[in-house]
């Protein structure tokens, strides 16, 4: 669980209490590993992170990066966005919370911010997963693992979100059954992020 989150000398810290991640201690220090050791030089949309093992905590270090507003947005916009998202799926890395709060827009185009150490925690005193209703699938929900498909999900709706495509009130409707059926929720785990990027626009007028 976040204890507190301080920005210092360009970088935002957070400490992350080890009896606050539930899940098991070999996938924590492999995902760990994993945000390590990103190919941050490659994949611009990806933030230089570091993750240290402090004794009883973890000592999360993240690039600070200053949100910028743009009104329009082009399918070009999200080309690193993608090449991003393909790398962390080729490496078996789930962010699990894909949305507007952790991509940002900067002068460097698209980042994607804040890898949880661990995808099941501990907040406010209860067990949940790291994850922002309504962009999840369901299943992943009933079943309490988090799949690629959640983040593939969460994409989908970010791409409408920021083009405005997506109003408050179809959040608040699609967060009553998590029924996904603007697109065939069947077979997200197949399609690549570049065709979720397509099919997007064609919700987008």
């Amino acid at each position: 669980m976040l204890k507190k989150v301080t920005i210092k000398d360009g970088f935002v810290y957070k400490i992350y209490l080890k009896p606050t991640l539930l899940d098991a201690k070999k996938n924590i220090i492999k995902r760990i590993e994993q945000i390590n050791s990103f190919n941050f030089n490659k994949y611009t949309s990806l933030v230089q992170t570091e993750i240290i093992d402090e004794h009883n905590r973890y000592i999360y270090k993240q690039k600070y990066f200053k949100p910028l507003k743009k009104s329009l947005f082009t399918k070009d916009d999200f080309l690193e966005l993608v090449y991003s998202l393909n790398y962390l799926s080729s490496i078996n890395f789930i962010h699990g919370d894909i949305n507007r709060k952790n991509i940002i827009y900067t002068a460097n185009g698209f980042k994607i911010i804040d890898y949880e150490p661990s995808l099941y925690q501990v907040k406010s005193n209860m067990p949940m997963p790291m994850i922002t209703i309504p962009y999840v699938l369901k299943s992943d929900l009933d079943n309490k693992i988090i799949t690629i498909s959640t983040d593939k999900i969460g994409f989908f709706y970010f791409i409408l979100r920021i083009n405005n495509a997506f109003a408050s009130a179809n959040v608040v409707e699609l967060s009553k059954d998590l029924n996904h059926s603007i697109f065939n929720v069947r077979d997200i785990d197949k399609m690549s992020y570049i065709e979720i990027l397509h099919i997007a626009y064609l919700n987008i007028k």
